[in-house]
């Protein structure tokens, strides 16, 4: 394991912002997905073609696929734990290619030492 100085700027940016991430926010592993359906309803609007337009979280749960409903009131809160996911999911990706790096770094150094 490398040290914290070992850690190039970036690096160490990158750990410490995913540390903030995963310490201060809610993340959701998920999709807001835009759904227009119809009601049913025989008078309704949309039984002439104007769908209802509603949110959903598509998201996996124990390795099944869910669809739940977003209120227009968690739409926001909802949209940030995802947004923090995928920004979590990407400093993970920066962080093991760098730690990728040092390890083929470490493999030079063995080859040409013996």
């Amino acid at each position: 394991m490398a040290t914290r100085n070992q850690f190039t700027p970036r690096e160490r940016a990158a750990r410490s912002r995913l540390a903030q991430l995963l310490h201060d926010h809610e993340v959701i592993q998920g999709s807001v997905v835009s759904m227009a359906r119809r009601c049913g309803k025989a008078g309704c609007h949309c039984a002439q073609g104007g769908k209802h337009v509603s949110l959903y979280l598509s998201a996996k749960v124990e390795g099944r696929r869910h669809m739940v409903y977003i209120p227009p009131d968690l739409e926001e809160a909802v949209r940030q734990h995802v947004a923090a996911c995928r920004e979590v999911e990407r400093l993970t990706q920066e962080v093991s290619a760098a730690c990728v790096a040092r390890v083929l770094q470490q493999k030079r150094e063995r080859k040409s030492n013996g």
